[in-house]
């Protein structure tokens, strides 16, 4: 510890100790190994000749001329980059509505391509209702001639849309673009909505 304590005091105390050795006056001595090109350069004669800007060579002044023009150049460069539409992001492509067909292919992929909806009835329900122990409603032909017998098939649900029976029915006579009301009774107490599940012509 102690020879390492006596190396610093000896760089710390240098200058103060008696017989230590001091740097000529004038000369350097921070720069360290430095220390001469520093003073070839601060040492280099002044030049006499005033016009010595004027009688650089042509060298000299480009590099001069370089030294300004290039950091200047650079930054225009970056701010024409910057207002010009360069760095703009790409313009998204418009979006292609898809057609019915493609709809139909993402939404139900397994759907039989042959799948075809049966044709519309000729007969419609109008009105269907359930009162108490009574199924009432209206049909309505649409076609020009007179149906002879339209048979339906009524799922009948309680209050909470749970299914409690199903029921038959006959309307016969149904006038070309007219109405005929029906009404029969049900055996289910607590039926509360009727849903048509199929009608059939004869």
């Amino acid at each position: 510890m102690k020879p390492f304590r006596e190396f610093l005091e000896s760089i710390a105390f240098a200058r103060l100790k008696p017989g230590a050795q001091t740097a000529p006056k004038g000369q350097l001595t921070w720069p360290g190994p430095l220390r001469g090109p520093v003073e070839r350069l601060l040492s280099s004669p002044a030049p006499t000749d005033p016009l010595y800007l004027t009688n650089r060579t042509l060298g000299r002044k480009l590099i001069s001329w370089s030294l300004i023009g290039i950091p200047c150049l650079i930054l225009f460069g970056g701010i024409a980059i910057t207002l010009s539409s360069l760095l703009d992001p790409p313009e998204a492509k418009p979006v292609k509505d898809l057609t019915a067909a493609e709809i139909s292919a993402k939404l139900l992929p397994n759907m039989d391509k042959d799948f075809k909806l049966a044709p519309a009835s000729d007969v419609q329900v109008l009105e269907i209702s359930v009162d108490g122990t009574r199924l009432a409603g209206k049909v309505k032909n649409t076609s020009t001639r007179e149906i002879a017998i339209a048979e339906l098939v009524i799922d009948l649900t309680d209050s909470g849309g749970s299914a409690v029976g199903a029921v038959n029915l006959v309307v016969e006579k149904i006038p070309p673009s007219g109405t005929r009301n029906f009404e029969i009774p049900v055996k289910q107490r607590n039926a509360a909505t009727a849903l048509v599940r199929e009608v059939t012509l004869r």
